[in-house]
């Protein structure tokens, strides 16, 4: 397996356009408040018309970003399709603007599409009742748990534009044409259900969304939507799914971070990173059981500062529930509501 290259080997300017190859253009969009510096969109151009992949969130001046763009770099061009890898803001956050504004249709997964459906409909002015139970299961700190109750919580339509269209489905090893190329749709699955990947045979490249990130690890979340999901376990299994797919011709176009070659090597990376960590878990509770928080140094190998507490804690319960549904660990309820994992000997 070859070592992994950048295609850029400078960070980009969020907001610029980058030239992939002929007719493929990298379109980093800034991600203010949400973590990373920027999402990565995709445009394809056959001449006559663009496609879209991705979109960015629908936040500070992104619907600004693209007008510009798409005005400055693809003037009277139409857009033939917004495709959609997965559900979450920062990726279908502006696919119903742009849709509603260039009289285009939305392509995704099935899943994608309902979730998105579901959660921007699924709005709270206060912490749910079920959202506070998962957050006391997780092991939250007090502190925490009454600093979180007092705020009013990020809604998924905070950051996602309505969904007033309906959708065109895209499923597992179907072929799909993108402005004259040819793309076999592949799903994964641990960041986000039925998520979409497209490879393209004639060009080596893969659309990968965040199912393939270079330098860190996709977020596997667990959520009160489905408390008890695996998502470590579908992630492992996807990656290794991918692994028959993968070469080391292939260029590899993520959701965030720069593109990068070295795709069966990357595979392998992520696969042994969180096969290591449920091995440290095990030592760990060889010691004396554990809450998923109780876990974040173990984890992640080291502190986490507050910034980072969510999807520290979303990810540690994913790690915990993959130990407890592999019949590893016993989990039982302690005095105060938390889940307290503790190994099977």
């Amino acid at each position: 397996m070859k070592k992994i290259d950048f295609v850029f080997q400078e960070s980009p300017e969020a907001g610029e356009l980058y030239r992939i190859t002929e007719g493929v253009y990298w379109f980093p969009m800034p991600l203010p408040m949400m973590g990373p510096d920027y999402v990565n969109c995709y445009i394809l151009d056959d001449g006559q018309e663009i496609a879209l992949i991705d979109t960015g969130a629908n936040i500070g001046d992104s619907k600004h970003i693209w007008e510009n763009t798409l005005k400055k770099n693809f003037p009277n061009k139409k857009i033939s399709n917004v495709y959609v890898t997965h559900h979450h803001p920062d990726h279908i956050g502006l696919a119903g603007w742009l849709c509603k504004k260039y009289n285009t249709e939305m392509i995704c997964s099935r899943t994608a599409y309902l979730m998105a459906k579901m959660l921007s409909l699924d709005v709270h002015e206060k912490v749910s009742t079920s959202t506070e139970l998962f957050w006391k299961q997780a092991g939250m700190s007090q502190q925490m748990l009454e600093e979180k109750l007092r705020a009013r919580p990020f809604n998924f339509g905070d950051g996602v534009s309505p969904l007033d269209k309906g959708f065109i489905r895209i499923s597992e090893n179907e072929i799909i044409t993108i402005n004259g190329l040819d793309w076999t749709v592949s799903m994964g699955n641990g960041h986000a259900p039925e998520h979409a990947t497209f490879w393209s045979k004639e060009l080596n490249l893969v659309l990968a969304g965040d199912q393939v990130l270079p330098g860190i690890s996709s977020n596997l979340g667990v959520y009160p939507t489905e408390p008890n999901a695996d998502t470590v376990g579908d992630w492992i299994n996807s990656c290794k799914k991918f692994l028959e797919l993968a070469s080391d011709e292939h260029i590899v176009l993520p959701g965030h971070g720069r593109p990068f070659s070295g795709l069966p090597r990357r595979l392998v990376q992520l696969i042994e990173n969180h096969e290591a960590a449920l091995k440290r878990i095990k030592e760990a509770l060889e010691v004396e059981p554990k809450t998923a928080v109780e876990l974040f140094k173990t984890i992640f190998k080291r502190d986490i500062n507050k910034r980072e507490y969510m999807l520290a804690l979303h990810e540690a319960v994913g790690h915990v529930n993959h130990l407890h549904k592999t019949g590893l660990v016993n989990r039982r309820v302690r005095q105060d509501g938390a889940f307290i994992f503790e190994l099977i000997r």
